[in-house]
């Protein structure tokens, strides 16, 4: 059920259908190489929110690209906002959606500049009550699926725009592809940066992957996207399962801020 094509008689029925859980497919706006449309991360989230939520009733939120992708600024079709709008808006959205009537709110992220921003965000739900749960799957497949693609994918360097979000765009959205000869064997990292043990820092991607670019795209095919979208489908849909079944997070949180206000 998509939020923004029922009638509000139509919501209203579908909040009930969905148990109160709503998934939100988060993504960004950025370059992916120079063959993969820049809403690349949200249009597969989404694909796959919608199909779980066909065969596993929830409502899916409506297109949302406001998340962390400082590290693509330099490139252009980037959108990054401020951290602190960032986190700001995701609050505000999921109080809109805990007013509406869907309390479970499952989090399912397209994007891998989310990684650090999403557990920082679902641990602040014990800043302070929220009339709402928040619960983070991270990416998942089946067992099944994941066995039939065992073998089938080659490239073990694959990070970005490379074999597998090529082969899951050729699946999804073919006409949005636009894979040429021209296209690099593989993206190819700006030398530098000195390797420095037991550190983190914020410029690792721009370093490793100055050109968004990150894999094999030569190698995505139509069957291998259609296997991984179907075992991230499967996986998604199990998450819904277990959430409408959830009474343990609720009751804890309770549980939680009872002691903290005595």
């Amino acid at each position: 059920m998509r939020w923004e094509h029922m009638t509000a008689p139509e919501f209203a029925k579908g909040v009930g259908k969905a148990r109160g859980v709503c998934v939100l497919p988060l993504g960004v706006l950025e370059k992916h190489g120079e063959h993969l449309p820049l809403g690349t991360d949200l249009f597969f989230a989404r694909r796959v929110a919608r199909e779980a939520a066909r065969r596993e009733p929830a409502i899916v939120f409506p297109p949302y690209f406001f998340t962390q992708i400082h590290e693509a600024k330099h490139e252009r079709g980037a959108v990054a906002v401020s951290g602190r709008m960032m986190m700001d808006l995701l609050a505000e959205t999921c109080s809109e959606i805990a007013r509406n009537g869907l309390r479970k709110i499952i989090l399912y992220n397209g994007h891998g500049g989310n990684n650090s921003f999403l557990p920082f965000f679902g641990q602040l739900a014990l800043e302070r009550p929220r009339d709402y749960a928040v619960y983070l799957p991270g990416w998942g497949s089946d067992p099944e699926i994941d066995r039939k693609l065992k073998g089938k994918l080659q490239d073990k360097y694959d990070g970005h725009a490379g074999e597998g979000e090529t082969s899951l765009m050729m699946a999804l959205y073919p006409q949005d592809v636009r894979l040429k000869a021209d296209i690099p064997a593989r993206g190819r990292p700006w030398p530098g940066l000195p390797k420095l043990k037991g550190t983190q820092n914020a410029i690792w991607w721009y370093s490793l992957h100055p050109h968004h670019y990150a894999g094999q795209a030569r190698l995505g095919t139509v069957e291998k996207g259609r296997l991984m979208f179907e075992g991230s489908v499967r996986h998604l849909g199990g998450v819904i399962r277990a959430v409408k079944a959830d009474t343990a997070v609720a009751r804890l949180t309770r549980s939680f801020f009872s002691k903290v206000k005595h």
